[in-house]
């Protein structure tokens, strides 16, 4: 007799292999540029989808996106502007949130201007040609092609929202946590996190971070994140990426803060890596 049952949805993504890390790390950039370059795109596209009113689930998507595809082709040709804009445009589709070409395209350059703000920007009445959009679907055809058409993709919200809610904490609490939570993961999407690490470590690190800022005590103390079959290797790694990642914006901001000129622009990323890829070796 067939089992005639829906499959169960995958609740995992695409991970980084060895092989690939190792490959990545062998195109003639440092790993703290490759860093600082995976932190640029996904803050642009924060900030993009900030701007578009995208919500969260989809800038995550787009992020992940991202950041499958350049552990892939790396960063010496893909301009990070035009995989951005891509990225969006397929998460649009893939999350079913219609959005028109010229909007994305206006949205990333508004974020270039100023790539580690917060969100908020309003979009400039800006007109795109044809060749515009062309570049954009020649991205985004990059992009599936390199992927081999895998975009299944899970974010790490709605798992840390059930993890939460199993917890039994008080609502008001709980109503804290969940914040603070979703703030960090949204922190972590801009980092290359999510190709190391499932959306269950992601979602059990955000909760462990946001009980911990908020001195809320999980389970009077117990390992209550082994039943998610997570380990505090793997929340650790989670929280050191993040903590790099939040150093980059912070060098940056701080430059800003004192007159200096920023580091980690659009144009300045691309003679960084043009520099960095033509010296000796290392």
């Amino acid at each position: 007799m067939n089992d005639k049952r829906p499959a169960l949805p995958r609740l995992t993504n695409a991970l980084a292999t060895p092989a690939q890390l190792q490959e990545s790390h062998t195109r003639g950039l440092t790993p703290s540029l490759i860093s600082s370059l995976h932190y640029l795109g996904g803050s642009l596209i924060q900030i993009a989808g900030a701007i578009l009113n995208f919500p969260d689930p989809a800038i995550a998507t787009s992020a992940i996106i991202f950041h499958r595809f350049h552990l892939l082709a790396g960063f010496l040709e893909p301009p990070i502007r035009n995989t951005a804009a891509a990225c969006i445009y397929i998460a649009s589709k893939s999350c079913e949130i219609p959005l028109r070409p010229s909007a994305i395209l206006a949205a990333v350059d508004t974020a270039c201007e100023d790539p580690l703000a917060v969100g908020g920007k309003r979009i400039p009445r800006r007109k795109y040609s044809h060749a515009n959009t062309e570049t954009l679907d020649h991205w985004e055809l990059r992009i599936l092609t390199t992927l081999a058409f895998d975009m299944h993709v899970v974010t790490p919200y709605t798992l840390f929202l059930e993890y939460l809610v199993s917890m039994n904490v008080d609502k008001e609490r709980e109503k804290t946590v969940a914040q603070r939570g979703w703030n960090y993961i949204n922190d972590i999407m801009k980092t290359r996190i999510c190709i190391f690490h499932q959306p269950n470590v992601i979602a059990v690190t955000a909760v462990w971070l946001a009980a911990r800022e908020a001195d809320v005590e999980m389970l009077d103390g117990e390992k209550w994140w082994e039943a998610f079959d997570v380990d505090t290797e793997d929340m650790g790694h989670v929280v050191l990426l993040l903590r790099e990642g939040r150093d980059i914006a912070t060098r940056e901001r701080d430059r800003i803060v004192s007159g200096r000129e920023p580091t980690l622009t659009v144009e300045e990323v691309k003679l960084r890596v043009v520099e960095e890829a033509s010296l000796p070796s290392r």
